[in-house]
């Protein structure tokens, strides 16, 4: 007789999705200015180069700022290490500078996470990125996020120049 936590129980968890879009239509200040900032670095080639990014020209941008380097993985994967990672988004996360992120993020978390990596990646330059945040019961926090594919030499993408805005379900932001 099977007794209570024993047998065959299955059930298969769906998390909130993350929208993505490449019209990069964003309703809040902060990634919108970083797609500028990015945009006029870029100066016509497909992405600026790491060194392009001067923090004393960004100051309003670097508490909601993350610079991401990105290593390939087996199997379409992708792995991502926070280099940089600002006030407000370490707020909401917790402690991730320079940091693993399967140190910090629950499975699944972190999976979103690359999940939105790789589309930025097959995309091949900026996306838009909107959600709930689901990190430590965190979900009445959205979020609209900027990502933009970054190159240490010029030769492809390795690191991700981010910008996020967060804010309670319903606000609106301009």
């Amino acid at each position: 007789m099977a007794t209570r936590g024993e047998g065959a129980y299955r059930r298969s968890i769906e998390l909130p999705p993350i929208d993505v879009d490449t019209e990069l239509n964003f309703a809040a200040s902060m990634p919108r200015a970083g797609l500028d900032y990015w945009r006029k670095k870029a100066a016509g080639r497909p992405m600026p180069l790491r060194g392009d990014i001067r923090p004393e020209e960004i100051a309003p941008l670097l508490p909601n700022l993350c610079l991401f380097e990105m290593k390939a993985l087996p199997a379409d994967g992708v792995e991502l290490f926070p280099r940089l990672a600002g006030a407000r988004f370490e707020e909401v996360f917790g402690p991730i500078h320079n940091r693993p992120l399967a140190t910090r993020l629950a499975p699944e978390i972190l999976e979103r996470w690359r999940g939105v990596a790789r589309a930025m990646l097959d995309h091949g330059g900026p996306i838009r990125a909107v959600g709930n945040v689901l990190h430590e019961d965190k979900t009445f926090i959205r979020f609209e996020i900027l990502l933009a594919p970054l190159s240490k030499d010029g030769t492809g993408i390795d690191m991700i120049f981010l910008v996020a805005h967060f804010s309670m379900r319903g606000d609106v932001e301009s």
